[in-house]
């Protein structure tokens, strides 16, 4: 005997979903179903994206000289031994002095800059580019990832999951990361951006603008296990069981920072209720497989 469905603190439209979890499950009871809200937390950042770029033609050939000549020639010399313009020449020259790999005297000569010898032998300069991401922390599964692109902001009229509970961020505030702790999380995004093995690095990471709610529904069922006698939380989005999110609910209410009569829309004591009405005939079953102890009587 239990309750009758249309006294149960079930959402509607969630009607069909309990109708399947007990038909999918003999011996489990849905005593609630609610749906609630939950936000997320965008936050606006800009990275700084290094990369390897391999010399070209010229830029080697400058480079080369300065290294093999000796004395180093000017950049004239050199327009003149490879018949360029001067002024191409010098153009590729200063890409280079802007990269601290060349030097460039007020005579035209040129120089390996301090540290440029490392980017010679490695054939390849560092280039740096700005990129804008946003990060998304969920704090009902206890993740922080990241995008490409905002999510869209929409209000979602339902009750606040928050009202009842207190919904900590697994990080409080981006700005107090460092690069290497943002790096691992930004990789495991499969963004693209930072990719250690091919040399593409995100070096820098800022915080550009203020926080967005961005909301999302979930739904909350509390489930009765007659067989095991015990009463659980799950939660849902749409039919997917998000898992982190139901041990955090549970884990709160088996240290009574939440009750289960919290998603029974008000109706006092009705989840515990239901639970006991379900667990009575169990309990009987049981007793009455339990045989009598036979007494022996002995012989005098």
């Amino acid at each position: 005997m239990s309750l009758a469905s249309s006294t149960k603190p079930i959402d509607s439209n969630l009607s069909s979903l309990v109708a399947q979890i007990e038909q999918q499950n003999p011996g489990l009871s849905v005593l609630a179903a609610r749906q609630f809200r939950c936000a997320n937390r965008q936050t606006p950042l800009e990275v700084t994206i290094s990369e390897p770029r391999k010399f070209n033609v010229l830029e080697e050939f400058i480079l080369r000289a300065c290294i093999e000549f000796e004395p180093p020639p000017t950049l004239k010399e050199l327009a003149d031994l490879l018949g360029l313009d001067e002024v191409f020449v010098k153009t590729t020259a200063t890409t280079l002095v802007s990269l601290d790999i060349l030097e460039v005297s007020g005579m035209g000569k040129i120089a390996i800059a301090p540290g440029g010898k490392d980017f010679c032998d490695l054939g390849a300069v560092s280039k740096s580019q700005i990129q804008s991401i946003y990060a998304i922390s969920d704090p009902l599964n206890q993740t922080l990832t990241f995008k490409l692109d905002p999510l869209r902001a929409e209000n979602i009229d339902l009750p606040d999951l928050a009202d009842l509970i207190l919904l900590e961020h697994k990080i409080g505030d981006l700005a107090n990361l460092s690069i290497t702790e943002i790096q691992p999380l930004i990789e495991n995004s499969g963004l693209g951006i930072h990719i250690p093995a091919d040399g593409k690095l995100v070096t820098k990471c800022d915080v550009i603008g203020d926080d967005v709610n961005i909301w999302q529904s979930i739904s909350i069922f509390v489930l009765f296990d007659a067989i095991e006698n015990q009463t659980t939380i799950q939660v849902r989005q749409e039919k997917q069981i998000l898992e982190t999110a139901s041990n955090l609910l549970n884990e709160l209410q088996a240290q009574a920072k939440i009750s289960l009569n919290d998603f029974s829309k008000g109706t006092e004591n009705v989840v515990v209720q239901e639970a006991e009405i379900i667990a009575t005939p169990q309990k009987k079953k049981q007793a009455s497989k339990q045989k009598p102890k036979k007494t022996e009587l002995r012989k005098k």
